[in-house]
């Protein structure tokens, strides 16, 4: 449809998005990391309304009016949700002259084709940039120059190139153009209306200043250390939308993205630059409905391999291999569950490569072993896997160290500007990479800890695919699994963590982690984690450490981490009273993980998160859109932690929680109780004496959570015994989902087992069924149920699973 100048296409992306894509010219669909590729796209008709025309689908309809360029978003039922008055362009002014070609270059950026003077068809070599303007300005028929800055050499060794004439330019790392350029690409401002003042946007990420307001009003897209924002909101009006522009990186800051909106009034204003513009736009009348279509258009998140819901240590300062293994061994003769360790440089490196030169070391080695720490690197592996029964992961940086494969990747442009940064965009980069690392792989390297990856806003995704290249060349069939430090929409597909970074160890920093973890969840990263105990700042009060630890064990993944200087965050270093508490704590993490496992599997088929806020759950409730120390993990689990301290070390004992419209019971892991007072909400009520080694959660009435028993690794699941929690009521549910651990088998929906819990509140009864016939040695075998009656809790005994079943209580 022409536009105001523009010519606009409207099409079905997948089963419940629409694109609508605006450019000069015939538009297309813009490739971008971050889309899925549908499997099947809805069947849509041509509608009309008066004057405008667009198309209708099971999901909604799209309009746009040619004469008026009023843009219309509709739900199934035929409300309109959302409503757009202008798509405009407006050209970036650039000064330009014919006689100086020297005058305002234009850094970051590179022709696209065009007409090279005869005197030097392949470029000229050995040039600075002023030097290479005056070359142009010496020859009357050059009109245009390109520079290449050292740092991105051409394969064929010319820094230098002159022109007649270029059709067009676009961004690139590395150059520089000058002369009678094209005006750059253009900026498309679209508008989208806001049904009132008082409409509210969610899911753009956020950082320490932002994740603890759900809302928005903003967002400029950038990844950055302990904060990223993406070009992406769900709005209460009923809708989320997602900006694509065709520039990967914004031309000025390498880390941020082209793709940006913001609030005025009624308006919510996007800014899209680039010869496109692509606004991809989802029915969603709530924020479950938001985040479903989100996943459905850039991915479903992709399962972690089993053993990545257990317990995870790092730290910055694994001295040699006597320490490791004394740490290692502590843990395991502490009945400390652990699954794997994870260690900084010192598993490659004897020293970190901050203090390297540009240039690089001829004796720094990126791709090896730290003789130190791993002795014998396949033996020492295979003695954590068998023996202590503990993954490894190890960091990797974006960049190189070594001065002999700098210059060869100088020599073929494969660097970011100045510095040591690979360019992982780059196929070649990749591939290069993919080779350099596979080693590891059947050596007995599990998974990735990428680090410092903000040098572009995608590098984190293309490292990523790099690292996918390589598990896939080893083990098609083996789970990926990275942890990152920042996050870009698409990550989630490829089975990533998002740690949050290197925060503050501080009371006041904890606070702010649950907030942190569905504020990104909600922006796309399905799986968030923190360094427990925090990373800069001085060592932990034990009760610090152990309160963090509590929150943790309702984290998509519970991980410590610390800088070289302080104490690490174990928890046999902090005390026999401290060591028992967080001993507690990953008991519980343990317990949960088939509640944990299944909600996890529950976010790849069926998009629903791990954690979320209140509002997720209980959306008309007035009190809980600013309520960011309590959430939600998995349907049935409301975790409220004690988070809080009177004199910076030693920790409250009380906490003040907010209890919805419902049934509610106070859950106590650490006491021999367990189950303490039930209330009903809404109401805010104090609870008082929540002792150092007591966890403080509440299950809603009707909630049905399996619990393992204790072990001490994820693959020592017994099997047998499967016990179930029950809280009456109300009606409940709950699927608990098992499969290998280890395999991607699952995406197929095969391999795999689900027992379908149900709960009927009138008949007192627990039944299931089962579907799938997957079976091994961790597999349950029997069921014993809890029904925690007030006053009357009441235990049955082990019935087998079987293809179906009931337990009735009295």
């Amino acid at each position: 449809v022409p536009v105001g100048g523009n010519q606009v296409e409207i099409a079905v992306q997948g089963q419940t998005a629409f694109r609508v894509s605006v450019s000069k010219t015939t538009p297309s669909q813009i490739d971008s990391p971050f889309l899925e590729t549908p499997a099947t796209f809805a069947d849509f008709t041509i509608t009309s309304q008066g004057s405008s025309v667009g198309i209708k689908s099971a999901f909604g309809s799209a309009l746009i009016d040619s004469n008026t360029a009023k843009f219309s978003l509709l739900d199934a039922t035929g409300q309109v949700l959302t409503t757009s008055t202008l798509f405009d362009t407006t050209a970036a002014n650039i000064s330009q002259s014919s006689k100086d070609k020297c005058a305002a270059p234009l850094p970051s950026y590179d022709v696209n084709g065009g007409q090279r003077i005869p005197e030097y068809p392949d470029g000229v070599a050995g040039q600075t940039q002023q030097q290479c303007c005056a070359l142009c300005n010496s020859h009357s028929d050059c009109g245009v120059w390109v520079w290449a800055d050292p740092t991105h050499p051409d394969p064929g060794g010319k820094n230098c190139w002159l022109l007649v004439s270029v059709p067009s330019i676009s961004p690139r790392v590395g150059r520089v153009v000058g002369g009678d350029i094209p005006t750059p690409p253009p900026t498309f401002n679209l508008n989208l209306g806001a049904k009132s003042s008082n409409s509210k946007f969610y899911g753009v990420g956020g950082g320490y200043g932002s994740v603890t307001s759900l809302t928005a009003t903003s967002s400029n897209p950038h990844v950055s250390n302990t904060e990223f924002t993406v070009p992406h909101y769900w709005s209460d009006d009923g809708y989320a939308v997602l900006g694509v522009s065709p520039i990967p990186f914004d031309s000025n800051t390498l880390s941020a993205y082209d793709a940006s909106w913001a609030l005025n009034q009624q308006t919510v204003a996007w800014q899209i630059k680039g010869a496109q513009a692509d606004l991809y736009l989802m029915p969603a009348a709530t924020m479950a409905d938001g985040l479903r279509v989100y996943w459905d258009l850039t991915g479903r998140p992709r399962m972690l391999p089993r053993y990545a819901y257990g317990f995870l240590a790092c730290r910055w300062g694994w001295q040699n291999y006597d320490y490791i293994q004394t740490m290692l061994t502590s843990f395991r003769n502490g009945s400390f569950p652990i699954d794997a360790w994870i260690s900084d440089f010192e598993w490659y490196t004897p020293q970190p490569d901050y203090s390297l030169p540009d240039s690089g070391s001829p004796t720094f080695q990126d791709f090896t072993y730290n003789s130190v720490t791993f002795p014998s690197p396949v033996t020492n592996l295979q003695h954590y896997h068998n023996d202590l029964h503990m993954r490894f992961g190890g960091i990797r940086k974006p960049r190189l160290g070594n001065s002999g494969l700098l210059d060869m990747a100088r020599s073929k442009g494969w660097l970011i500007q100045t510095g040591r940064n690979l360019n992982y965009s780059i196929p070649e980069v990749r591939s290069w990479y993919a080779e350099q690392i596979a080693h590891f792989l059947p050596d007995g390297v599990d998974f990735w800890w990428n680090d410092e990856g903000e040098t572009m806003y995608f590098t984190f995704y293309w490292w990523n695919v790099a690292q996918t290249q390589a598990l896939t060349a080893f083990d098609r069939r083996k789970r990926f699994f990275t942890i990152n430090r920042a996050f870009t929409p698409g990550m989630q597909r490829l089975g990533v963590v998002t740690w949050t970074g290197d925060i503050q160890v501080s009371w006041e920093s904890m606070q702010h982690q649950p907030a942190y973890a569905f504020s990104w969840t909600l922006a796309g990263s399905a799986y968030v984690t923190c360094d427990i105990g925090g990373f800069n700042g001085p060592d932990d009060s034990p009760d610090l450490l152990t309160r963090w630890y509590q929150l943790g064990a309702f984290l998509p993944v519970m991980r410590v981490h610390s800088t070289l200087s302080d104490k690490p965050h174990f928890p046999f270093l902090y005390g026999d009273q401290a060591a028992a508490a967080m001993r507690n704590a990953m008991n519980l993490r343990y317990q949960l993980l088939p509640y944990t496992y299944s909600v996890a599997y529950s976010a790849f088929a069926s998009g629903t998160p791990i954690v979320a806020p209140l509002f997720y759950y209980f959306p008309t409730d007035g009190a809980v859109p600013s309520i960011t120390n309590q959430w939600y993990y998995g349907p049935s689990i409301m975790a409220a932690t004690v988070m809080t301290s009177s004199d910076g070390q030693t920790s409250d004992t009380s906490r003040s929680v907010y209890l919805p419209a419902g049934k509610w019971y106070e859950l106590r892991y650490g006491t021999e109780a367990f189950v303490g007072s039930t209330i009903t909400g809404p109401t805010t009520q104090t609870f008082s004496n929540v002792a150092i080694d007591q966890i403080l959660f509440f299950a809603p009435a009707g909630a049905v959570i399996p619990f393992a028993p204790v072990v001490q690794y994820t693959d020592a699941l017994p099997g047998g015994d499967l016990t179930v929690n029950v809280f009456p009521g109300a009606d409940g549910a709950f699927d608990m989902y098992e499969d290998d651990g280890e395999t991607t088998d699952y995406e197929g929906g095969s391999a795999s087992r689900v027992i379908s819990f149900k709960w009927s509140d009138s008949a007192k009864a627990l039944s299931w069924t089962v579907t799938g016939s997957y079976s091994d040695s961790h597999s349950f075998a029997s069921v014993k149920a809890t029904a925690y009656y007030q006053g009357n809790v009441q235990h049955s005994t082990a019935q087998a699973i079987g293809s179906s079943g009931t337990i009735r209580f009295n």
